[in-house]
């Protein structure tokens, strides 16, 4: 999906570490550039590298702040350019001019290997993942792994789901009310700060990279900001537009209309797959919705170093969808990946493990990385280091049927329909 979103805004040439890149494949030497579903691809990682007879070299990949500045950005009073090491690299700059080598921009370099009639080589598939794969196992390390006490990985970033959706029924009244002629002055007002707010909350970090307190507390606060914003426009519209009681707002389709009072029946039953239970004290329920679909609740007090529950993987490959393609499934084929485990975010929520057995957890309630262990062959929604006083509640659906499956998906985590 990465390369559709690329082209929609104009751009053809992506940057992707050498590191990131070995994670999913193995490499033995690197191409110039390749070639990935109609874009170009560009490895980085620091060296020099011969292909034929070209040779190119990268004086740095990553973060630029130390080379000027000895020390990371982090380092508060010691950040500070120093002239030494600007004469160095300009220094190190010309060596390279003087050994035949062309300071070039990418977009340049590209352009120089299409005009030699260099052909890209083919990009093998990769996933969702972070800047350094193997260190932070994939997005695992903002989505499951606690490292201070006081770190709140699953609970923010389904806070941030929770706000999302507010917002997003917020914006879907306001396009509603305008239909209307309804002075929206200063509901529009306070739909950007409810914007901003979101966006702000979403920061990657306030987990991840050893969050300090504030940075924990300051996706909380935004979040919430979010919410207090977006139920003030909803009240608001409400009062202008007359709409007593409770308003059902689809955010998909734009409708808005009278919340009915429904009771979904359900029956509690015994759970419809084998799910081991790791590292907590565990109680859960799991009823029955229709024929192909359960809801199972579960209530988790960590007591181990891991937690959360492991469910078994009958298949080489898995069902999900990418990051930015919230509306279709892919099937992966887990071996045509290098790596021992896959980390993915599934930010609709969706994972098929066979044809007809689909998870699909609630995000407001569990938006953690699900791990997939080919080696051990099960798929885990586990959370790592989290203090013993902690209690999660946890909500996904099994359901037996890919296309229900999608719609639930979308109806709970991407275009939710909200009650206010």
């Amino acid at each position: 999906m990465v390369p559709e979103f690329m082209k929609k805004y104009g751009y053809d040439i992506a940057l992707l570490a050498r590191s990131y890149y070995e994670y999913f494949q193995r490499v033995e030497n690197i191409a110039p550039y390749y070639e990935y579903d109609g874009i170009y691809v560009v490895l980085g990682a620091e060296g020099k590298y011969k292909y034929g007879d070209i040779e190119w070299n990268w004086i740095r990949y990553g973060d630029g702040e130390p080379v000027v500045t000895g020390v990371s950005p982090y380092k508060l009073f010691e950040y500070r350019a120093r002239g030494d090491l600007i004469e160095e690299l300009e220094r190190r700059i010309k060596s390279y001019e003087r050994d035949g080598y062309k300071p070039m921009t990418v977009g340049e370099f590209v352009k120089s290997l299409k005009e030699s009639g260099i052909v890209p080589e083919k990009l093998g598939p990769i996933l969702e993942g972070a800047w350094e794969m193997k260190r932070c196992r994939g997005v695992y390390q903002w989505m499951g792994y606690y490292y201070n006490p006081y770190e709140m990985d699953v609970e923010i970033r389904s806070l941030t789901y929770t706000s999302r959706k507010y917002v997003l029924a917020a914006m879907t009244l306001v396009k509603w009310a305008e239909k209307r002629d309804v002075d929206l002055a200063m509901e529009r007002e306070l739909l950007n700060k409810a914007i901003k707010r979101q966006l702000l909350a979403e920061v990657s970090d306030s987990t991840g990279w050893r969050p300090t307190f504030v940075e924990v507390g300051y996706s909380i606060n935004e979040s919430h900001m979010a919410i207090y914003y977006s139920l003030r426009i909803i009240e608001s519209i409400k009062r202008k537009c007359n709409l007593k009681g409770k308003v059902l707002i689809d955010t998909w389709s734009g409708d808005v209309k009278p919340a009915e009072e429904t009771k979904v029946k359900r029956k509690e039953v015994t759970l419809p797959l084998n799910i081991e239970w790791v590292g907590g004290e565990v109680e859960h329920h799991c009823y029955i919705l229709s024929d192909d679909e359960y809801l199972i609740q579960v209530k988790i007090r960590p007591r181990g170093k891991v937690s959360g529950m492991k469910i078994p993987l009958a298949k080489d490959y898995i069902f999900y969808s990418p990051s930015l393609a919230d509306d279709r499934i892919e099937r992966i084929y887990l071996n045509d990946y290098a790596c021992d485990k896959i980390y993915l975010p599934l930010p609709n929520g969706l994972l098929g493990i066979e044809e007809k057995t689909f998870i699909v957890k609630n995000n407001e309630k569990m938006h953690l990385a699900v791990t997939i262990d080919k080696n051990n062959k099960y798929i885990g929604f586990l959370v790592e280091n989290v203090p013993p006083h902690r209690t999660f509640d946890w909500e996904f659906y099994i359901i037996k049927d890919e296309k229900k499956a999608l719609r639930r998906a979308i109806e709970l985590n991407v275009y939710p329909k909200v009650i206010v």
